[in-house]
């Protein structure tokens, strides 16, 4: 077991790689009644084509990974959540781009739903009965999203951003590829992506490491597992241009809303995109918010409202950044993100203000650890990125005006598209 600590935040936690390859991080806080753990792999909606260290290669339909999430809650002993909750415990998931996540929470003994959250991730028991049950459930939860305009919005800008890159579909899939997921692909699935040696487990608690890691150990020398495969993700060549320049829909909404997206190269080495992602997130918060003084006066005249956002989004193979609003001036909210993005590339922001936002950001960072939650899911996505926690957070830290200058040049002010959600009969 190896205890890392770092001064500047006054934190410190414990970690050890077991003999079954499982990643172990207990973070103790003993000052809380609270104690949450979460279990990931790192299979995610990304994960569509995959190839192991063998050169044997996967294609799963889009969606799996949400399916498995699905699956991985029924028990021969009974319903997950009942047995959770029988214990004082709430347990819960989610899959994301990037990986699937399980934990729980309790202020009550750990010790028995620690060892049911190991229990039921590690093992999958499912019927083809349960598989075609299944794929209703999840098709009324895609229509589901469907009917929210805000969340269509986002997934047609991703469609039109991307022609090959699974960004380009939902993280629950589609219809045609829930109904296409078979008993096979799920049981493949999970046997390549749900190995130990894949997998970390994070505990944020009052209670001792030493006593946590010796009933997570006593747990899995209990089992057996075959040998585990290395498995990367692998991806289609995306083009530069985005699939759609412009692209036009209808709902049931009152007022047209409107996102305007630029398409962005990935960045390959994760401490250059945390700080890439960073500068270009501030600079958006100085143009693109009520720190310009020309917000207000775009609210009085009406081109945006309450509905208005921006945000970017980096990773090892894709990027974008994008600007939204509810408006009826759909030429006049363009030329407004069109001047913005010019202004960002020639000319950045100010000292002062980058101090300004840096320290705000910093702050909240600090604040995030004493959330639970936040710990967990940054430790585990630390993990699958090969990152260190603490180095993540000083990267914003040290962000200097020559990092914005430079993280701004990767903006391609032409190669952006547009997507208009009107009211329907319009």
């Amino acid at each position: 077991m190896i205890k890392k600590e770092n001064k500047r935040y006054q934190e410190s936690y414990v970690e050890e790689t077991l003999d079954n390859g499982l990643h172990v991080v207990l973070w103790q806080k003993p000052d809380y009644a609270k104690s949450l753990f979460m279990m990931a792999t790192p299979l995610g909606a990304l994960d569509m084509k995959q190839k192991d260290e063998d050169g044997k290669e996967y294609d799963f339909p889009a969606g799996i990974a949400h399916f498995l999430e699905h699956k991985m809650f029924e028990m021969e002993d009974g319903d997950v959540m009942d047995l959770f909750s029988n214990m004082g415990a709430n347990v819960n998931a989610f899959t994301s781009y990037t990986e699937t996540v399980y934990y729980f929470s309790t202020t009550a003994d750990v010790i028995q739903p620690l060892h049911l959250l190991l229990d039921f991730v590690q093992d999958l028991s499912i019927t083809k009965e349960s598989v075609e049950k299944e794929k209703g459930i999840i098709i009324q939860e895609l229509n589901m999203y469907k009917q929210m305009s805000d969340q269509r919005l986002l997934m047609e800008t991703f469609s039109s951003l991307y022609k090959h890159h699974p960004l380009r579909y939902d993280i629950g899939g589609d219809a045609e590829s829930v109904t296409s997921i078979t008993l096979e692909q799920l049981k493949q699935c999970y046997d390549i992506n749900y190995h130990p040696g894949k997998m970390i487990l994070v505990g944020v608690s009052a209670q001792d490491p030493e006593v946590l890691l010796k009933e997570i150990k006593k747990n899995q020398q209990a089992k057996t597992f075959p040998a585990g495969k290395k498995v990367i993700r692998m991806m289609q060549e995306e083009p530069y241009e985005p699939a759609r320049k412009d692209f036009e829909f209808q709902m049931d909404v009152s007022m047209p809303k409107l996102s305007i997206a630029y398409k962005m190269r990935g960045v390959e080495d994760i401490y250059e995109r945390i700080k890439k992602e960073w500068a270009i997130r501030m600079v958006l918060d100085a143009t693109f918010s009520s720190l310009n003084p020309d917000f207000q006066k775009w609210l009085d005249e009406g081109i945006i409202n309450d509905f208005v956002g921006s945000d970017v989004d980096l990773g090892k193979d894709y990027g974008m950044m994008m600007f939204y609003s509810e408006t009826n001036k759909k030429e006049a909210f363009l030329a407004i993100v069109k001047d913005i993005v010019q202004k960002i590339k020639q000319e950045g922001i100010s000292e002062s203000l980058l101090e300004q936002l840096k320290k705000r950001y910093y702050g909240q960072s600090l604040r995030s650890l004493n959330s639970f939650d936040d710990i967990a899911i940054t430790m585990v996505r630390n993990y699958f990125d090969q990152s260190d926690f603490f180095a993540s957070m000083d990267v914003l830290y040290d962000i200097t005006l020559q990092d914005v200058k430079d993280a701004c040049q990767m903006i391609d002010v032409d190669n952006f598209c547009v997507i208009d959600l009107l009211p329907e009969n319009k």
